[in-house]
């Protein structure tokens, strides 16, 4: 051991588990081997320092120390002759490189430090260098060694590939049955690392246990190592294999474990090479692409040539350095049509020449046989998943080509595996659906199938709804999902309980065979997509909107337990399925009964009014199928919208003006024998500039000229009758927004609702209007629906 001042190093320490063997010292490996460069000397900077490697000393020249083949299991120690006051020590293994690849610790103990085992994964034939440290004066590890000294690492041999020799009487492999007792096969040892064998001992055995017997094989410059096995059992055999070096150290033990047959399971070894023809990316050059396979029997290593032939002609040869090699072949070797070609494989010089034949297509063959198929998980005509099928084509095609035409015309198209799926949708009912599918192949005439069913009538589309009102206990997932009639109702609720809402489940329920997603659209990232969802949102009070929630397995929109009524909500549909089917649904509010029906994302409900939803209606339907309100009502109602609008209404024979209310609100008298003659409407824009202007058709005058906020449109002064009203927005309020505005008409109920200047009322003045709704409704926004689908003005 000497002691040195050479700087210190990056700490770069590397552990790990590794399996344990005995450590060996011998003569040094050759003068070839790799050495670091040894630290320079500071003589006696520690006089009385020793160090040893496994109680080997370690000094100047390297003494020479074995691992298993992967790993070096080895401990330090350090001895002071004279006592010391150190603690501890530091060890530090630096490769030739002059990087650390260990770093350790260890406790001086009665003026030694040894350390623990140390598992290193050291290459073979090199030469490394332990260094030894101590701590300075402020308790720190000096950055410089106080002495270093230097060791070798050598490997046994390490089996890494072995393969069986196919030309043996059986070819011997793990997942396979083949021979039998008696029949020889042999293992050709293709492969070692680390250190050079001398030496292979062997034994096969029934188990994987460690044998107690063993044969050996000495290794002959020129031979290629051969193992013969004879088995003397059927079924699970193992082969056991291990490499000794010219010091008679023993490598670790390979063992490959292949099956025995018997009269009734042991199969045929597989032809040594498969010639196959892939798509050929450049078909006009004259040349045909063959790959060449090997048999998978070789697959821990790939070797052998590989000769092919055209009758006796050589027209392509290669040597395998992979699985599989491609050969190309000049077309004018081979002629046109179908042509056979010998593939003569050679697995090493010495072995026999195995061959197999391959029927390959030269130039401009024709398939023959084949037939297109459609399936479906149920019934073809009524399940949307369909796929077509190919079969019967010789030889087998190398790609198809889908198309998929509905009356005719093409929907749907690819080559990709998924393009033989086909999701049938509504659009397809009633209607004949083809699957046209083209069979390719390298220098083959592409040829057509088709086949073809008609589309039957598919159950439609319903929703699943369930709620839960405050003051009830959370229940499972059944109660919240209940389907009505396909097509039918999803009813939520009770109009008149007293019970208000604060959460609601909603989720499409499509026809079988759809997929359907009740949290929402999936993420993109999720991996997996669906046929049909529902975009959710609701508004709880207090709170404003907010989208789908969950609680164990269900998704809903308000809250539960936390007494907030759910004021609005708004659902719209997505996925395949969204272009053909609506999503409709209404509210019930005991301020104002049911409200109108929105659809697809449209608000529904009251916000902002401290009204409650005492029960809502869901349906899908088909697109373009409408729902007609009994009511009139909006579907949606806005406080701070709405409380920009006032309006008072003046009726006779009472000759009252009543109090004002807001937009929305009947101004007036639905039950009355009074008439409604005279109105003043104010609207006061809170962002926007402008107001109103009214007119009003009056007896014997008929449509009078229009006046400003809050004057009064009509007569309250005199007994002629009030039959009809006109309003418009000026400014920035007309920029923005759209007025409605409808009567009532004893006798009859609510008119439609007019429009921006439209006429509201009727032409008779013999008509008694009663009561009258003025509603602002943001530009863009679904206009209300009219009661009965009656019009605003009665001719």
């Amino acid at each position: 051991m000497r002691s040195t001042g050479v700087p210190s190093r990056v700490l770069a320490v590397l552990t790990g588990g590794a399996l344990l063997a005995g450590l060996v010292t011998g003569p040094a490996i050759p003068a070839s081997a790799t050495t670091a460069e040894p630290s320079p000397s500071a003589t006696d900077a520690v006089p009385g320092l020793s160090t040893t490697i496994d109680g080997v000393p370690c000094g100047d020249e390297p003494t020479w120390h074995t691992g298993d083949g992967n790993y070096l299991v080895a401990h330090w120690a350090t001895t002071f002759e004279v006592p010391t006051a150190e603690t501890a020590v530091m060890y530090a293994v630096v490769n030739p490189d002059g990087v650390d690849v260990d770093v350790t610790v260890a406790p001086v103990d009665d003026n030694v430090a040894t350390s623990r085992d140390r598992t290193l994964s050291l290459d073979h034939g090199k030469v490394y260098t332990l260094e030894v440290r101590f701590r300075g004066s402020d308790g720190l590890w000096n950055p410089e060694p106080v002495a270093s000294c230097v060791f070798g690492v050598r490997h046994p041999p390490v089996v890494s590939a072995v393969v069986p020799v196919l030309g043996a009487d059986a070819a011997y492999v793990y997942g396979e049955a083949r021979g039998g007792v008696g029949v020889a096969g042999q293992y050709l040892v293709a492969a070692t690392r680390e250190g050079e064998p001398v030496m292979f001992e062997y034994a096969v055995t029934g188990s994987s246990t460690r044998p107690t017997a063993w044969e050996s094989l000495a290794v002959v410059d020129g031979e290629r190592p051969l193992i013969t096995v004879v088995p003397t059992a059927e079924g699970r055999q193992y082969l056991h294999l291990r490499g000794i070096d010219q010091y008679g150290v023993r490598g670790p033990t390979r063992v490959n474990s292949f099956l025995v047959g018997t009269a009734g399971t042991t199969r045929p070894t597989p032809p040594p090479v498969t010639v196959t023809e892939p798509e050929d990316g450049t078909p006009d050059d004259g040349r045909i692409p063959l790959e060449v396979v090997l048999t998978s029997d070789l697959s821990a290593r790939a070797m052998g040539e590989v000769v092919l032939r055209y009758g006796t002609r050589e027209v392509g040869r290669t040597t395998f350095d992979a699985p599989s090699e491609t050969v190309l072949v000049e077309q004018s070797l081979v002629g046109t049509g179908f042509q056979n070609i010998t593939a003569e494989y050679r697995q090493f010089e010495g072995e026999p020449t195995l061959s197999t034949t391959a029927r390959i297509c030269a130039k401009d063959c024709a398939f023959t046989g084949g037939k297109a198929t459609i399936t479906a998980a149920g019934d073809i005509r009524l399940d949307p998943g369909l796929r077509a099928e190919v079969s019967g084509f010789s030889p087998k095609p190398t790609r198809y080509r889908y198309e998929w035409l509905r009356a005719g015309k093409v929907v749907s198209s690819g080559e990709r595996d998924e393009d033989a799926y086909y999701l049938s949708l509504p659009s397809d009912e009633g209607q004949t659906l083809t699957a046209r599918v083209t069979a390719y192949g390298p220098r083959m005439t592409p040829k057509t199938v088709t086949t073809s069913v008609k589309i039957g009538d598919r159950v439609g589309a319903d929703v699943c709804a369930g709620g839960k009102t405050i003051g009830t206990r959370w229940l499972s997932n059944y109660p919240y999902c209940r389907t009505g009639d396909n097509g039918g109702t999803g009813l939520v609720g009770e109009p008149g309980s007293g019970l208000a809402l604060e959460m609601l489940v909603a989720k499409p329920w499509p026809g079988p065979g759809y997929s359907y997603s009740e949290s929402g659209e999936p993420p993109a990232d999720q991996g997996y997509s669906a046929d049909y969802w529902f975009n959710s949102e609701g508004y709880v009070q207090g709170r404003g909107w907010e989208g789908l929630k969950r609680k164990d397995d269900v998704y809903y929109l308000g809250s539960v337990g936390e007494n907030r009524r759910l004021e609005a909500f708004r659902i719209d549909d997505g996925g395949v399925l969204a272009p053909y089917y609506d999503v409709w649904y209404r509210a019930y509010s005991p301020q104002r009964g049911w409200l109108g029906w929105a659809k697809n994302g449209e608000n529904a409900g009251a916000t902002r009014f401290g009204h409650t939803i005492e029960a809502v209606e869901i349906r899908v339907l088909p697109t373009g199928k409408r729902l007609e309100s009994a009511s009139g009502n909006a579907a949606y109602y806005s406080a701070p919208v709405q409380q920009q609008v006032h309006v008072s209404s003046y009726l006779r024979p009472s000759n009252t003006w009543r109090a004002p209310v807001i937009g929305g609100a009947t101004a007036g008298l639905t039950s009355t024998n009074q008439r409604l003659n005279a109105l003043r409407v104010d609207v006061d824009g809170t962002q926007y500039s402008g107001g109103v202007q009214v007119a009003a058709r009056v007896e014997g005058d008929g449509w009078r000229s229009y006046v400003s906020n809050d004057r009064v449109a009509g007569t309250y002064h005199a007994t002629n009758r009030t039959s009809a009203y006109r309003m418009r927005l000026t400014d920035q309020m007309a920029a923005q927004y759209d007025i409605y505005y409808r009567t009532h008409v004893a006798g009859t109920g609510w008119l439609g609702w007019a429009r921006n200047s439209g006429r509201a009322g009727t032409e008779s003045y013999a008509t008694r209007i009663t009561a009258v709704q003025v509603l602002l409704v943001k530009k863009g926004d679904p206009a209300p629906p009219n009661a009965y689908g009656r019009a605003a003005y009665l001719d």
